[in-house]
């Protein structure tokens, strides 16, 4: 494959692929139902799964489709209609968890903390305290993108091992970053999705979970077709297939991105991304922004910045003006303070970032004036 222009996203995603992830999508066409591809995709699932756990703890299933389509592949699979789901909403991506359990008619309480805002264990426990005997799963955030927010995974699945609950973890934008123990120590499901710390090329929806989660749902009533993890887990158990047609040039980019991403390492990628975060930030504040959360709260994967109450600040001119130097960058969510985005995921440095801000430091020379 010819090397196309290169890139710098700095949204949370799809991110940034390698030269290498590009070339992957060249691939013989072949039937996804072929002995040879049924082996590579073999591989692909045990490498997701390697990345959170012992393979007797961890096993990963692909569902074609966004992260969002993973997640809601876990609430109609995983919770039943006797079950009762906790939803801890600090951000817009616990607030679309709801969403979801509403639109399927799902038994739900929610925590709300608020945009931005941390887990607070004791209100957590307090709602634990409150839904005993009634609450069955917890459903949380770790990398709340809608603000750069990080949640301490290990207590929080700990308080809720403790009340019984399985534990289920929106790892979107931690996942081949972050370390994660899915695992009777760990959580019970993390969901995430090809495009992001993973590297890959969009167009697949990663769930890894733990078996005992997927046999305890198997033993209730089914509650959908085509989102069915328990249904698509056994199939491709049985048979190394998946139940329908999946994309084989996407999944072949995803194996060359696990290939990079063993390579590098788990410590070694996050280690880059923390690099590229203290250089963003570091000229950020060189260049007079504020952000919207202090440091420790931080992801070292995205920041939110505060937007500049200023006449010169137009964030769709300046992303204009940015993008036609080869730069993306992302607005904000709805929250208590505007704010636009900036994340360090994909295949990219702090030699990036410094031509980044290099670029946005002649952008804002024009505008100030």
């Amino acid at each position: 494959m010819p090397d196309v222009e290169r890139k710098i996203l700095l949204n949370p995603g799809p991110a940034t692929t390698s030269q290498r992830v590009k070339d992957a999508l060249v691939i013989e066409d072949v039937c996804p139902r072929e002995t040879r591809f049924c082996a590579l995709y073999r591989d692909v699932r045990a490498r997701l799964a390697a990345l959170a756990g012992e393979p007797a703890e961890a096993v990963a299933i692909p569902i074609v489709g966004s992260g969002t389509t993973a997640l809601e592949a876990t609430l109609v699979s995983f919770v039943s209609e006797d079950d009762m789901l906790l939803i801890v909403e600090n951000g817009d991506y616990g607030k679309r968890l709801a969403q979801i359990a509403r639109a399927h008619r799902i038994r739900h309480r929610v925590l709300e903390l608020g945009f931005g805002q941390p887990i607070d264990l004791h209100a957590l426990e307090a709602l634990m305290e409150e839904t005993r005997g009634e609450a069955t799963h917890l459903y949380f955030v770790h990398h709340e993108t809608s603000s750069g927010l990080i949640s301490p995974v290990e207590p929080v699945a700990a308080l809720a091992r403790r009340y019984g609950l399985w534990v289920l973890l929106d790892a979107m934008s931690s996942y081949g970053c972050l370390p994660i123990e899915v695992g009777a120590a760990g959580v019970d499901a993390l969901v995430s999705s090809s495009n992001k710390c993973v590297q890959g090329m969009a167009g697949l929806g990663i769930v890894v979970a733990r078996p005992a989660l997927i046999d305890a749902a198997r033993a209730k009533p089914r509650r959908c077709f085509a989102l069915d993890l328990v249904a698509e887990h056994d199939h491709l158990e049985s048979t190394g297939q998946s139940r329908f047609t999946v994309p084989p040039q996407v999944i072949s980019a995803l194996h060359e991105a696990l290939v990079e991403l063993e390579e590098e390492g788990l410590a070694g990628r996050e280690a880059r991304y923390r690099e590229s975060m203290r250089a963003l930030m570091a000229g950020l504040r060189a260049l007079s922004f504020d952000f919207l959360l202090e440091e420790e709260q931080q992801s070292g994967i995205l920041v939110a910045i505060k937007e500049p109450d200023a006449s010169w600040y137009d964030f769709d001119a300046m992303h204009d003006a940015l993008d036609r130097e080869g730069f993306t960058i992302y607005p904000g969510k709805p929250g208590a303070v505007p704010t636009f985005r900036l994340a360090v995921l994909g295949a990219i440095d702090a030699r990036d970032i410094e031509a980044f801000l290099k670029a946005l430091g002649r952008y804002l020379e024009r505008v100030r004036g």
